[in-house]
């Protein structure tokens, strides 16, 4: 079973196995080398498994198919992902470390002048 990828930065599309990711749970993007977090593909790969545990049964009456679109995800996980604290933090200082940039190259200028 295939799990189909589009990386957010680069926007390469990839699949990987199912069965890879349980023996060896990383998630990289062969174009940029974007990594998921290992607990989050550890997490996935408890859930896919907890899924196929759930669906085992079932195979003696149904066929089922399952597909996930995240953009599509149906609520409350269709919310926007909120940064994290410390990616806000991240964020924050690069602002403020570009904004005090500009104002050093504008004294600069004045300098010259």
């Amino acid at each position: 079973m295939q799990l189909e990828f589009q990386c957010q930065k680069c926007e390469e599309s990839f699949s990987l196995d199912v069965s890879d990711m349980q023996s060896d749970p990383v998630l990289r993007c062969p174009g940029c080398g974007t990594r998921a977090p290992d607990e989050q593909v550890e997490a996935v790969v408890g859930a896919l498994e907890e899924l196929f545990a759930a669906l085992a049964p079932l195979r003696r009456k149904f066929t089922t198919s399952v597909e996930v679109n995240s953009e599509d995800m149906p609520p409350p996980y269709d919310e926007t992902p909120a940064v994290s604290a410390k990616a806000a933090a991240l964020l924050d200082e690069e602002d403020s470390e570009d904004e005090e940039g500009d104002e050093d190259e504008e004294e600069e200028v004045a300098e010259l002048e």
